[in-house]
């Protein structure tokens, strides 16, 4: 039997060598006019962390912290911001978004331009790293995409991971 599964794993890679791997694109900003509650995403299974208050938000008119465990059963974390339409998600929600993720995310609450939350939009390094790397902190979400009129921030630990999930959350979600 191992030496059945080991000659299957060489064929495999036998026949994947030479072959150029494809990356999935994913629609970053989909279904413009309907319009999602938090009642949608629990439906689904989101379950919630934290209710934030989004009275300094512009234009916003709900955001949450949560989980939504994946088709793996792995819980990955999210942020989705709710807003009146998609047009007013893009115009008044992407800028703080594209500020808090990623490489060059601001993270400090002296310097955020939404205060609230921002703590839950840290990570530390993963352990893998030694010295003051290992201590380091990163943004926690690094992709996020725009389903009608939810900004979904998603976790990963890398871009490519990151962007999975957010692509993972957003084609579950069903009006």
């Amino acid at each position: 039997m191992k030496k059945l599964f080991l000659l299957l794993v060489l064929f495999t890679l036998s026949c994947n060598q030479g072959e150029e791997v494809q990356k999935v694109q994913f629609e970053k900003i989909v279904n413009e006019n309907i319009v999602f509650s938090i009642d949608d995403f629990k439906k689904i299974g989101f379950k919630i962390n934290k209710q934030y208050d989004v009275t300094d938000l512009d234009s916003a008119e709900g955001a949450w912290y949560g989980f939504w465990k994946n088709t793996l059963n792995k819980p990955i974390d999210y942020e989705v911001r709710f807003y009146p339409s998609q047009q007013l998600a893009i115009e008044k929600g992407v800028s703080y978004v594209e500020e808090v993720i990623g490489e060059d995310a601001v993270l400090k609450k002296s310097s955020s331009s939404w205060k609230e939350g921002i703590q839950d939009r840290r990570s530390r390094n993963n352990s893998s790293m030694s010295g003051s790397e290992a201590n380091s902190v990163r943004a926690k979400y690094l992709d996020y995409f725009i389903n009608g009129n939810v900004i979904i921030l998603c976790s990963g630990l890398d871009l490519t991971y990151a962007t999975e999930n957010c692509a993972d959350l957003s084609s579950s979600i069903k009006n």
